[in-house]
């Protein structure tokens, strides 16, 4: 029997669609995880940077919503018994406004921090504890000898460098035919397609390519069914377009080619 792995994803929660199910799920499970063959993850858990941010003791204590990752996972676990997880958070912004933006870095600190959790169960510190003595112990990151084993307690990391929306803007021509429009529109964004210094492709792409939308006429038959933008409506947006992309043959294996994916298929293909 496949163990039961839940992923905790930045990303905010949506009203459920008429089946019941939050977008976040079906992007992960029905979108990216289906295209990959990956096992089901059960459950799926949006988490906030601030997750993250409250476990870092370099961060001020913050009031108000300050639920920390480790207890957000022991809170999941009381209610939805599973085996292992994944972790998956954008390494833009960072966690520590003051520090680098280090992918290698705030690794290291999500095994340190879960390792000292104070309410995590045993098996899932011990697991944070010999992951991080492992890891901080390599001379060089890249040097490891196989991808981190699928065991009880185990949370496996995904940094999604610079952001998830990264693996939607590899084909600004894939992303107009998703969107039903030929040419680009005035405020189309010419720059940060596939370009891997753009490090707020949410913000600074897409965000300006839906935007653009609005002044094409005929008003385009996506914006019939599909309403917001990047801000209001952000994981609609990003299940549409990830839906489209997959459908499309070029785009499809840049998507899967991507780090995230790649970096999906690497952890998850044991199970």
């Amino acid at each position: 029997m496949s163990p039961r792995v839940a992923l905790f994803a930045e990303g905010s929660t949506s009203p459920p669609t008429r089946e019941g199910r939050q977008i976040l799920e079906i992007l992960w499970n029905d979108r990216l995880g289906q295209a990959l063959g990956l096992v089901r993850f059960d459950p799926v858990v949006p988490i906030y940077k601030t997750h993250l941010t409250a476990m870092d003791p370099r961060n001020p204590p913050q009031s108000g919503a300050g639920e920390r990752l480790d207890q957000l996972i022991t809170r999941v676990l009381a209610r939805t018994p599973f085996d292992a997880a994944v972790v998956a958070w954008d390494l833009e912004p960072p966690w520590n406004p003051l520090g680098e933006d280090c992918r290698w870095r705030e690794t290291l600190d999500l095994y340190r921090f879960l390792a000292a959790s104070d309410c995590l169960p045993n098996i899932w510190r011990e697991q944070a504890g010999r992951r991080y003595q492992e890891l901080s112990s390599r001379s060089n990151p890249r040097n490891r000898t196989r991808p981190p084993s699928i065991e009880p307690g185990m949370i496996l990391p995904v940094c999604m460098e610079p952001v998830f929306e990264d693996i939607l803007v590899q084909n600004q021509g894939a992303v107009r035919r998703a969107l039903g429009i030929s040419t680009e529109p005035r405020g189309w964004p010419r720059q940060g397609w596939g370009d891997p210094r753009e490090r707020r492709p949410d913000l600074n792409v897409l965000g300006p390519a839906i935007g653009a939308l609005t002044r094409v006429r005929p008003k385009p038959d996506v914006l019939r069914f599909m309403r917001g933008d990047m801000r209001t409506q952000k994981n609609q947006w990003e299940d549409f377009l990830l839906r489209k992309l997959l459908e499309d043959d070029r785009a499809r294996e840049e998507i899967l080619a991507h780090p995230i994916a790649r970096r999906l298929k690497e952890l998850l293909s044991l199970a």
